[in-house]
């Protein structure tokens, strides 16, 4: 068992549990590029998913285990996090499915960490810890409420679908932003172990400000491509229509149909 460098004052069985939790974490990080690179929806990208999410729990729970050794409840916290973004984005997939009772446990247990975490801040004064714990029940609290309406919302549709039709029915892309949003975010917290091990202490913040920049990308990029898809839209929408040919004027109309 090979020793980090950033854990050479730890005991060797803190050190030897550190560097199995690292070759896991990126292990998963080599797997996750598979599904990142293929195409959606093809048997290498369900077939890698499917190596990923057990790989993934694995380093959740001996991350837990170290947390639970260390006495430490904002490392307890953030892997609690982690599961649920990873737990979330793998049950987003069954968004169009009748919700079972899996997906009920996943924003209920999140509520009553989030009020575990903020009653312990309340009773135990920690400084920057309590902060950090408040900061978690307010948004532990916001996603599982959210999940919870679009979980009613589901059970709903699903329950009186044949006298809706189609009116109310989930939007195509909420089960795909919610699968991409869990995954990417547990794919990071796999990256941040790595990232963080390997760098000593004194850059230690290059990586959430990397994180920074790249989530202003993304945001960036995905702005242009709404501006370019509303100015696509508006120049179909303001074409006048043409009866010199059948299929120009359904072409249009199928857009209007689509806006």
């Amino acid at each position: 068992m090979f020793q980090l460098t950033a854990y050479n004052e730890l005991p060797f069985f803190e050190q030897t549990l550190h560097g199995v939790h690292f070759m896991i974490c990126a292990f998963a990080m080599l797997i996750a590029c598979v599904p990142l690179f293929t195409e959606k929806g093809s048997i290498e990208h369900k077939f890698s998913g499917l190596i990923y999410l057990p790989v993934s729990f694995a380093a959740l729970f001996l991350a837990s285990y170290m947390a639970w050794r260390e006495a430490s409840v904002v490392l307890f916290c953030f892997n609690s996090f982690c599961a649920y973004l990873l737990l979330s984005g793998w049950r987003a997939v069954h968004e169009k499915a009748t919700p079972r009772l899996i997906d009920w446990i996943i924003p209920g247990g999140l509520m009553l960490l989030a009020a575990g975490a903020m009653s312990y801040a309340l009773v135990q004064d920690n400084g920057r810890n309590s902060l950090y714990l408040f900061f978690f029940a307010f948004n532990a609290f916001y996603l599982s409420w959210r999940d919870f309406q679009n979980l009613r919302r589901r059970a709903q549709w699903q329950k009186h679908k044949v006298f809706f039709g189609a009116f109310g029915m989930p939007q195509a892309a909420d089960w795909l932003n919610r699968h991409v949003a869990g995954m990417v975010g547990s794919l990071m917290a796999n990256m941040s172990v790595v990232v963080l091990t390997l760098l000593p202490l004194s850059l230690h913040w290059i990586w959430p400000a990397a994180l920074i920049v790249l989530a202003g990308g993304i945001a960036l990029q995905q702005h242009r491509k709404k501006r370019q898809v509303r100015k696509m839209m508006a120049a179909v929408l303001l074409r006048p229509k043409t009866r010199t040919g059948t299929a120009r004027h359904e072409t249009d109309e199928d857009y209007r149909r689509a806006a």
